[in-house]
């Protein structure tokens, strides 16, 4: 039996030595067997200019992209059923410039965006059917520039923490993880922080399905940080605007995510499905790590060697893609276990920043 999915393609277009199409729609098919390598289907294609990171709407017709763009620009393209055709249905330009990730918010009516450029989070509004309509916030990371000593804010993701309604946002400027809470009108508050070390640079972030552990991949210092959970409120005297927060986190253990010599500056990290280990993506060493969470503490297993610059992944079932930005492909790699292995040839992807599967 054949299944097959559709994966959005965000690639660099404009900027630097950008080649890619922007937007591309793949459709990949696989065999029942698990040796079967996937066959690939070129869709629709929309020219948008540094399409850095994409995102489903939660019924799959919609899929939003931030370009990484001064101001940064929130789009929303409509994509039929069989990723034939997709157009652009909404284009809304935000204050700030420079956005590198975007996530639909605990309120589902919200978009959260991080600009990287411009060091703030910013939430925009969606109508009624799911389309980007207004900027409805904004909170100023160098508002907390104090705190790191002048060092410029450089938000890098937004992630809902799963059972808490917590937004996480690494900021690589800043060596710190703040955390927001909405309020019945969508907008973000702070609600607390989780500190890293000077100079670990937080760049994404994936938690269990408790949020007991949070894992954050520390971009300038090639380490994996795990911060579990403890007790519930801080200390009275805290800051007023981080007084109440429900969930507090604590940095337990830092890891190399690569055993390769040379400096290694982590993009993205997720957990497999069930959470048994955790993948880090490794520039630098060009490599995929597989970290084994069957201890106290996270342990790479396995590393495997991928193309120049992995920028991001996902994962398709047993399957890995990895986004190599600077070799122009995706690697189609094979988990089984704690174990990494290569699926198939890589797939010929121009200076490919991120991809999304259709839910």
């Amino acid at each position: 039996m054949t299944t097959s999915s559709l994966i959005a393609l965000g690639s660099y277009s404009r900027s630097g030595s950008g080649r890619g199409a922007g937007l591309e729609l793949l459709r990949l098919s696989t065999g029942a067997g698990t040796t079967d390598a996937p066959i690939v289907e070129r869709c629709a294609a929309v020219d948008l200019p540094d399409p850095s990171f994409v995102a489903w709407s939660l019924d799959g017709t919609l899929l939003y992209a931030v370009l990484e763009t001064d101001p940064t620009r929130v789009v929303a393209v409509r994509v039929a059923e069989d990723g034939a055709h997709a157009e652009v249905v909404a284009d809304l330009a935000l204050t700030g410039s420079g956005g590198c990730h975007l996530a639909l918010g605990p309120d589902p009516s919200t978009l959260l965006v991080a600009q990287y450029g411009s060091g703030s989070l910013v939430t925009v509004r969606l109508d009624a059917d799911g389309l980007p309509v207004r900027q409805i916030d904004l909170d100023d990371h160098r508002d907390h520039h104090d705190r790191a000593e002048g060092a410029a804010p450089h938000p890098h993701q937004v992630v809902t923490l799963p059972g808490t309604g917590i937004l996480a946002v690494p900021d690589l400027g800043l060596d710190r993880v703040l955390l927001y809470r909405q309020d019945n009108a969508g907008e973000a508050g702070l609600v607390g922080e989780i500190p890293l070390s000077r100079g670990s640079g937080p760049r994404h972030l994936a938690a269990d399905h408790e949020s007991e552990q949070l894992h954050i991949s520390c971009e300038l210092s090639g380490m994996v940080a795990t911060a579990v959970r403890g007790a519930a409120d801080p200390e009275p005297a805290a800051p007023e605007i981080l007084q109440g927060a429900s969930h507090r986190w604590s940095v337990r253990s830092m890891i190399p995510a690569s055993g390769r010599e040379g400096s290694n500056a982590l993009s993205h990290l997720e957990l497999a499905a069930d959470e048994s280990v955790l993948l880090v993506a490794n520039r630098g060493p060009d490599t995929l790590s597989l970290l084994s969470l069957a201890g106290m503490r996270p342990e790479r297993v396995a590393e495997i060697a991928v193309g120049a610059h992995p920028r991001h992944f996902t994962q398709l079932g047993d399957l890995v893609l990895v986004a190599a930005q600077e070799s122009d492909r995706i690697d189609v790699l094979r988990r089984r276990g704690e174990e990494l292995s290569v699926a198939a040839e890589p797939i010929a992807a121009p200076s490919a920043a991120c991809l999304a599967v259709r839910p």
